[in-house]
């Protein structure tokens, strides 16, 4: 029996050639390099001959080739005898023959066969029979599929399909000689075999026996021929089963797909030994699961932390990011440690222990390669080590130093060392000298570097420290001062208090005790709230006198004055009569004042007064000397005589304008002072200039005292034809307005087109980047026009021609300027529609377009944004001159359209329509011209197109938009080549008798003809149109049918943010407004540091507000984001809203409010989901409260409303778990607690700040602490207050309770007091000792095993507290700082041994009667100092003096070790020189160059190596100045 050649559970070694890979499933397979074959199934060795290795086989490749008749199949016969089939249409190959060509493969053989007599026919049986053997031997052994001898059950049998190369079907000719060669071979042994017929038949025998010899040792992956033990067959079978991982716990039927097709699977003979060696193996691997188990659950998570660093970490040069990578899913490496900054720090132990054990064992290695080179007695003077070594590499002392250079460095040492050399034994001892200075020159240098590094550690340290001190200071000093101003406003509401007398009322509340604000701060904000009340009632008081006094003339006397001393605005003011009527003066003095400032702007808005008080001032005479009638006006003549203009103003005098205001309440508001109001009028009239305005008047017929207006031409700026008309109407020369027998005449309005489009272009858009987003918005109305109308006209378009628009910059031969043409291949314009719709002022095309169709049947809506008809005129914002070139569609209006231009400039007042000279260039659309100015030729530049587009566009049309662009590419010299290139010779063609198809050319190639040389290169520019809207709007898509990779992509691209967002919401609604919009919330992946540098000063930019896809702004206003909420990242697009003309900015701020509202909620719905995730996706949930965890706390400070949702989401670590709300801790709480236990030290580790004495009982006793180490966590507490009206508690402060104590029993209680009898020596003692440290000592009920502990009074400050405050520059300027400073309890513990002893010291002390120990009560004075300051350290307060702390420390060490606490210190220190009064001169300091009278700058020669000083000249004006040569 032959022994099993491998372990029973390790898979069986390769055979020869065969490697083994994993697929890109996972999946392994295996590669043999000799014979190029491939398979999933593992290749077993040859058990006889595993000793030897067999000879490598030739590459078996196709032979001879048959055509199957009335098939598409081919018989191929390969080199080695095997046959498969061909399938030349699907290009499939199998080795068996397929069933529908069975009977054609039976007659094609049938049809090969000769009939042959006798021997003939029995010998072409054999050789047929033999050649069948041979080829199901040879397709067994590739296809690796085994069938077994089973009678019960039928297997599977897997074929594997041999490729056939693509490279045969090009070498076809090769091939079919070959096949013609073979057919004639067999034709002529056919012919032959007759002769040789007993020849045949021995060499067939033989053959026959040699060949089945040989399959039999070939067939190594039928098992059932390896001569295996049953026992050897089931080792084997089970180690397949291990290796295929099958799970002991699933049926036999459902694990026998996994491992069938497997050849060890046919190792044992019968399918019920099979079943048989499963069930074992499934016993056997389930008891080593729960064993593995059982060991796991034994070991604690940091020992299986331990064990996965010991596995997996061998190098020291291992990262911890790659680690982390690695194993970051593995139980292991997540379930220790609080984060991952513990488990770096585990990491980096291991590592600096694991190099530590390196340099160990490299030294140990080198010390035994030190003694193997002495146990050496052939290494003499003169050996070499190549000689030596030959003697040495067989212990294993020799291959424990790794390196041969390093093994050959250690021998040359110890041949030094051993014999010596020259050099050594001549060495001085001068030389030995100088490298011991060389070593500590070097040991000094590597120290002081180190210091300095140190320092600068400690500096950076102290610094980021101070920020951080400092960031948090200032958001506390926020935050007081709005609890504070919250105090006050609930607190005082009496205008006369004082602080003093608001100071006992004050402190009665917890806020005004718990404020950390300063006594000054505290002032300045009571007096500012004070002045508010005072404000406040003062407007009521004012309000009250306006309604008793509403005319200037109303004196104090005339008003009720005991019934105004009884209303509420005079009682709360506590004024008296006097003060009343004081302040009744100074209310009626401002209204005065305001009156007459509101009478004066009458007066300068009344068109009235303007004209004829300007018109009055006009010099000269008559109609001459000042306004002149139109003499030449033909609608004039005959009419009467002309006006004197002149001589009408000077009749209108002041009664004729108090006429005309009398009926505005700014001018009766005076009627008391009638004088004084009419001087105001002269006065104001005086003080008028003349008009610079041309006036051309027509003549006047004057009848019946009445003017009847013939005509009436006025040019002027500031007052219309109706402006002018009045003022003779008010005269009373005109009667009532709505008299029927007066005839009457209707003008339209008319307008300076010129000054209103300058109007438009200077005024109206406040950015002039927007004329490309309003000319690609009216290209996108042009386009979809276009395809709306060819819905219902056909003929309008056919829909293959493209919709797009393009963009082309173009720069001026010259440089010095440039042109930017926009053309889109929309519906176009004809020459009456670019009159109308260019050459009218707000003339929107799109507007009349929309109110056709939707009085249109059949009329469908689309994407138009246009509703102004301003946008075009924002071109010339950029432009001096725009043309605009277009061609209407062809339609019933325009049957043969032809392209016309429009063309205006900036300045001009009218513009150009002419047919284009270039014809008909567009074909269809609109080409816009541009001739920017000198102040806007940024906009030539694609980088700057390409932003603009990107910001304003990219999402406005759905059709594409193509800018322009030019490259260089490098392209073969194709000229250059013909050139260099000879011609070639003509080869002549083969005639018809020479041409055979089945013959192959063979050509000697040489090496150069192989390797041609490299052909020259030119540099082409090839011009490219590149699209700027690739992405599509993914918010107006359906949620479900996007995937997370285009969220994810269109939050990089959109937000310019490369990490994926953590998590989004895309969502679809309609405010209360009754607008519809879409939206989508990202919630980033990190919140950037800038934020929480000022976190309330932050302001919301990536809410991207859009209207129809085209961007509007990311500035909401006043409706903005609240702070906490302010770097979230939102895209939102409605549908319509109300903008301004300009499109910029919003009219109503109803949308704004309410989208508002929606985006928070958003938020809060995705702090949930993630919040969810604490089961589901552990890691996810982590990095979640990593990144937001303060943000809700912060919002539940900030935001009132949401305050409630988003304290339930904030997470908080406690003494025993991590991650924790406020309700999981409620339903933790026990029975009779009824506070929530916090303790908050802000910065420290959670791990640290669990172990503090004061949760040391409250964790012994399964009590749950919240562990606050973060600075908004005290602040959150404290806006709080409750949580499900459970009050929360400090236990740094007194009075803890647990809830039961009133459960406790009568003996507990003795206790208590029996304890505190007992101690009462002692607390009164160290209260004695320490009253400048605490204010009282108490027997404490929550320490444990620590002696002692101080805690904070109600009033007083805890640790954590101080901190905050010592920030706080105004602090210790408070009484009230001071008190809470030193409002603190010593608590300490009755069952401490320590303070056993302690009252066993004081108890020994002797009175004054019996003699006082001075030295026993130094001695206990200064351990009770000891304990006092160690009670301070260990509760997070700072000791008075560290001086006076580590000098009793030390003399407390001294005793400890036995030396004197007098012995002195050496003190001696080399004394400095004496002094020098005399300063030294400058030019010891610095030795100056000559002065050679020019102007400089002297360098000293230290820093010329490290300076360099470059020089420019520049104008008055600070701009540099080129340089240029002197003439």
């Amino acid at each position: 029996m032959l022994p099993a050649p491998f372990a029973p559970f390790a898979p069986p070694p390769l055979p020869p050639g065969w490697t083994e890979h994993q697929a890109p499933g996972g999946q392994l397979y295996y590669y043999n390099a000799t014979t190029k074959e491939s398979t999933y199934t593992r290749p077993l060795p040859s058990f006889q001959n595993a000793l030897f290795t067999q000879p490598a086989k030739k590459k078996e490749r196709p032979s001879t080739k048959t055509q199957i008749p009335g098939t598409d199949w081919v018989r191929v016969k390969t080199t080695e005898g095997n046959v498969f089939y061909s399938h030349k249409v699907k290009k499939q190959s199998i080795w068996t023959v397929p069933d529908e060509i069975k009977d054609a493969v039976v007659q094609l053989e049938l049809s090969e066969r000769k009939p042959e007599a006798g021997d003939h026919a029995m010998q072409a049986e054999a050789m047929l029979e033999l050649e069948r053997v041979k080829a199901e031997i040879r397709n067994t052994a590739k296809r690796k599929t085994v069938e077994t001898e089973d009678t019960q059950l039928s297997e599977v049998v897997i074929t594997k399909k041999a490729k056939v190369e693509e490279e045969e079907e090009e070498e076809e000719s090769e091939e079919e000689e070959e096949e013609e060669w073979q057919r004639e071979a067999a034709a002529q042994l056919a012919a032959e075999a007759e002769e040789e017929t007993k020849r045949a038949e021995e060499e067939a025998k033989q053959e026959a026996e040699a060949e089945l010899k040989r399959a039999k040792e070939a067939q190594i992956v039928i098992p059932d021929k390896v001569g295996l033990s049953i026992e050897e067959a089931k080792a084997l079978f089970k180690t397949l089963l291990r290796e295929k991982d099958i799970n002991p716990l699933h049926p036999w039927d459902t694990s026998l797909p996994k491992f069938i097709s497997d050849p060890r699977y046919v190792l044992l003979p019968s399918v019920s030994s099979r079943r048989e060696a499963f069930d074992e193996y499934c016993r056997d691997r389930a008891r080593e699961l729960r064993r593995d188990a059982v060991n796991k659950e034994t070991r604690t998570p940091k020992e299986e932390f331990e064990s996965l660093l010991t596995a997996e970490v061998k190098s020291t040069r291992t990262s911890w990011t790659d680690f982390r990578r690695t194993w970051k899913k593995d139980r292991r490496f997540y379930g220790w440690g609080r984060d991952d900054r513990e488990r770096e720090k585990a990491f980096r132990d291991f590592i600096r222990d694991l190099g530590e054990r390196k340099k160990a064992a490299a030294q140990k290695a080198e010390a035994d390669f030190f003694a193997l080179l002495k146990d050496c007695a052939e290494i003499k003077e003169g050996s070499v080590w190549k000689e030596v070594k030959k003697d040495l590499v067989k212990d294993s002392r020799y291959d424990a130093v790794g390196s041969s250079s390093l093994r050959e460095e250690l021998f040359n040492t110890f041949v030094k060392a051993k014999l010596g050399t020259s050099s050594v034994t001549d060495m001085d001892s001068t030389d030995q000298t100088a490298e011991l200075s060389q070593s500590e020159s070097k040991k000094g240098k590597k120290e002081r570097a180190v210091k300095e590094r140190e320092e600068k550690v400690r500096l950076e340290r102290e610094r980021i420290e101070a920020s951080t001190r400092k960031s948090r200071m200032d958001l506390n000093k926020e935050e007081g001062e709005r609890d504070f101003n919250t105090l006050l406003t609930d607190a005082i509401r009496d205008p006369q208090i004082s602080w003093q007398n608001a100071l006992p009322q004050l402190q009665t509340d917890p806020r005004f005790n718990r404020s950390l604000l300063p006594l000054n701060q505290q002032l300045h904000l009571f007096h500012e709230h004070v002045s508010r009340l005072r404000s406040k009632h003062l407007t009521n008081l004012h309000a009250l006198l306006e309604s008793h006094a509403p005319s200037l003339a109303t004196t104090f006397d005339d008003l009720p004055v005991s019934s105004l001393m009884s209303f509420a605005p005079t009682t709360k003011l506590g004024m008296s009569e006097e003060v009343l009527r004081h302040e009744f003066g100074k209310w009626q003095r401002e209204r005065t004042q305001n009156s007459r400032k509101v009478f004066d702007e009458m007066l300068s808005e009344n068109a009235f007064v303007e004209f004829w008080g300007r018109l009055g001032k006009i010099g000269g005479e008559g109609v001459d000397g000042g306004v002149k009638a139109d003499e030449d006006d033909v609608e004039s003549q005959g009419l009467g005589t002309n006006v004197d203009m002149k001589a009408l103003a000077k009749n209108v005098d002041v009664e004729e304008i108090e006429k005309v205001l009398r009926n505005d309440k700014r001018y009766t508001t005076f009627d008391h002072i009638p004088e004084q109001r009419e001087q105001w009028i002269r006065d104001y009239l005086s003080q008028l200039s003349a008009p610079k305005l041309s006036v051309h008047l027509p003549s006047f017929n004057l009848s019946s005292s009445k003017f009847y207006v013939a005509a009436c031409t006025v040019k002027m700026r500031l007052l219309s034809t109706f402006l002018f008309l009045s003022p003779l109407l008010s005269l009373g020369l005109g009667q009532d307005f709505h008299t029927a027998d007066i005839p009457k005449e209707k003008f339209n309005y008319q307008s300076d087109v010129a000054r209103m489009r300058k109007i438009v272009i200077n005024s109206l858009y406040s950015h002039k980047e927007i004329f490309l987003r309003e000319l690609i918005s009216n290209a996108n109305d042009a386009i979809e026009k276009l395809r709306l109308t060819a819905l219902l006209d056909k003929t309008v378009w056919d829909g293959t021609d493209p919709l797009n628009i393009t963009i082309k910059a173009v720069k001026n031969e010259d440089g010095k300027g440039g042109k930017l043409i926009i053309t889109d291949t929309g519906i176009g314009m004809g020459p009456e529609e670019l009159t109308t719709n260019l050459g009218t002022l707000a003339k929107s095309g799109t507007s009349d377009f929309i109110a056709r169709a939707e009085g249109a049947e059949g009329a469908a809506a689309g994407n138009l944004i246009g509703a102004f008809g301003l946008g075009f005129y924002s071109s010339f914002l950029v432009a001096d001159k725009v043309h605009v070139a277009s061609v209407p569609a062809k339609s019933e209006k325009y049957p043969e359209p032809a392209q016309y231009v429009f063309s205006s400039s900036s300045d001009d007042s009218s513009f150009e329509i002419f047919p284009d000279p270039r014809g008909n260039t567009l074909g269809r659309g609109t080409e816009i011209t541009l001739e920017l100015k000198d102040d806007s030729l940024e906009y030539i530049e694609n980088q700057e197109i390409t932003a603009l587009v990107s910001k304003h566009s990219s999402f406005s049309t759905s059709f594409p938009i193509y800018l322009f662009t030019q490259r260089t590419e490098q392209v073969p010299d194709e000229d250059a080549t013909a050139e260099e290139t000879s011609p070639a010779e003509p080869v002549p063609k083969p005639t018809g008798d020479e041409e055979d198809s089945d013959e192959a050319v063979i050509e000697d190639v040489t090496e150069e003809e192989q390797s041609p040389a490299p052909p020259k290169m030119k540099s082409v520019v090839v011009d490219e149109w590149v699209r700027l809207n690739g992405q599509p709007p993914i918010w107006t898509r359906d949620p479900k049918e996007i995937t997370d990779e285009e969220y994810t992509l269109f939050y990089n691209a959109f937000f310019k943010d490369f990490s994926p967002p953590m998590t989004w919401t895309h969502f679809s609604g309609d405010s209360e407004s009754g607008v519809s919009f879409k939206a989508i919330v990202y919630l980033p992946d990190k919140i950037e540091e800038s934020y929480w540098q000022q976190p309330l000063l932050s302001q919301s930019k990536d809410i991207k507000l859009m209207v129809k896809r085209v961007f509007i702004t990311n500035d909401l206003g006043e409706d903005s984001l609240p702070k906490w909420a302010s770097w979230v990242k939102v895209v939102v697009d409605a549908e319509d809203l109300p903008l301004n003309v300009s499109r910029e900015t919003l009219q109503s701020t109803a949308f704004l409010r309410q989208l508002k509202s929606i985006i928070l909620k958003r938020i809060i719905q995705l702090f949930n989901k993630m919040a969810n995730l604490e089961t589901e996706d552990v890691e996810k949930f982590e990095k979640f409260y990593q990144v937001f965890g303060s943000i809700l706390k912060l919002g539940a400070v900030e935001d009132q409303k949401s305050r409630e949702k988003l304290a339930s989401l904030a997470r908080f670590t406690t003494n025993q778990r991590n991650y924790t709300s406020l309700d999981q801790y409620l339903e933790n709480r026990k029975q009779g607690q009824k506070q929530i236990f916090y303790l908050a030290e802000m910065g420290e580790n959670p791990q640290e700040l669990a172990k503090s004495v004061f949760v040391e009982k409250l964790d012994a006793r399964g009590y749950e602490v919240l562990l606050f180490t973060e600075p908004l966590d005290e602040i959150f507490v404290q806006n709080i207050r409750r949580w499900k009206n459970v009050p929360f508690q400090d236990i740094a402060k007194v009075g803890l309770k647990f809830g039961d104590e009133d459960a406790d029993e009568e003996e507990e209680l003795q206790q208590q007091k029996n304890a505190a009898e007992k101690y009462k020596p002692l607390t009164e003692y160290l209260k004695k000792q320490g009253h400048s440290v605490v204010r009282d000592v108490v027997i404490s009920n929550r320490l444990v095993t620590s002696p002692v502990a101080i805690v904070a009074d109600s009033f007083g400050y805890t640790a954590n507290v101080q901190r905050m405050m010592a920030a706080n520059p105004g602090a210790g300027k408070s009484p009230m700082h001071e008190f809470a400073m030193k409002a603190r309890v010593l608590e300490i513990n009755p069952r401490s041994p320590l303070i056993e002893g302690l009252l066993k010291r004081v108890e020994a002390l002797p009175s004054e009667e019996e003699g006082r120990d001075i030295e026993a009560e130094e001695e206990l004075e200064e351990v009770a100092s000891i304990l006092l300051d160690g009670a301070l350290i260990r509760s997070g307060f700072e000791v008075p003096s560290t001086n006076d702390f580590f000098g009793r420390v030390d003399r407390v060490l001294r005793r400890s070790l036995g030396v004197s606490e007098h012995a002195p210190t050496d003190d001696t220190v080399k004394p400095a020189p004496p002094v020098d009064p005399e300063l030294p001169a400058f030019e010891e300091l610095y030795q100056m160059p000559p002065e050679d009278g020019k102007a400089g700058v002297y360098v000293p020669p230290h820093m010329q190596d490290d300076l360099s000083i470059e020089m420019e000249e520049i104008d008055d004006e600070g701009n540099v100045v080129a340089p240029h040569d002197e003439l």
